[in-house]
C-alpha cells in the first residue's frame, strides 16, 4: 500500500521540503513523478533545479494568473482536470515510485478537484506519494498516513520585503 504525506500549514518551505524529499529518493534511483497544481512552472527555482540534474517526469496544472474568485471556477477546474488525465495516463504507463503533488491542498480546498477524481492514482504509485498546500479539507487529512506542519513564526513579508527570484521561488 502506497503511504501517502501532507505537507501543509501556513509557513514558507511546503514545496522545497518535498522537492527535498524527491532529490534524496532521486539518489537512490527511484522514479519520480512531480505534478504542481495552480502553477506554471515559469520562474520556477525548484523546477529548474531539478530539471537540471534528473530526468524527471513533470507537469504543471495552472495558468500565469493564479486562481482569485469563483469566476474562475470552471475554468480551472477544467485545467485541472485535463490535467489530472494527463498525469493518469502518464502514471498507467511508466513506472512510478514516488508521486509529489504540489498545491494539491489549496486545489482541493477551492473545489477544483475532488480527493475521490484521484483515488485511481493512488493505484499506479509503489511507495509515496507526497502532498503539498495550504488550506488542505480537514476530511482529507483523515486519510493521510503523515502530516508535516510548516507554521511561520517571522517573514520578511510581514516587513514589506518582496520575494526574490532564486530564493523564494
Amino acid at each position: 500500500m502506497v503511504k501517502i504525506t501532507l505537507i501543509t500549514g501556513n509557513g514558507k518551505g511546503k514545496t522545497s521540503t518535498a522537492i527535498g524529499h524527491v532529490y534524496l529518493e532521486q539518489n537512490k534511483g527511484k522514479e519520480i513523478v512531480i505534478a504542481q497544481f495552480l502553477k506554471t512552472g515559469n520562474n520556477c527555482g525548484e523546477c529548474n533545479f531539478i530539471n537540471r540534474f534528473y530526468k524527471t517526469r513533470w507537469f504543471n496544472f495552472g495558468k500565469k494568473e493564479f486562481y482569485v474568485s469563483d469566476t474562475q471556477l470552471e475554468e480551472f477546474r477544467d485545467i485541472v482536470g485535463r490535467g489530472i488525465t494527463k498525469l493518469t495516463d502518464e502514471l498507467n504507463n511508466v513506472r512510478t515510485d514516488i508521486l509529489l503533488l504540489d498545491e494539491l491542498g489549496i486545489a482541493l480546498s477551492y473545489n477544483l478537484v475532488k480527493w475521490e477524481d484521484l483515488l485511481s492514482i493512488t493505484e499506479a504509485v509503489n511507495e509515496e506519494i507526497i502532498i503539498t498546500g495550504r488550506k488542505t479539507p480537514e476530511i482529507i487529512k483523515n486519510k493521510i498516513d503523515e502530516i508535516i506542519q510548516i507554521e511561520e513564526i517571522k517573514h520578511p513579508y510581514n516587513d514589506g520585503i518582496v520575494a526574490r527570484k532564486g530564493i523564494d521561488y
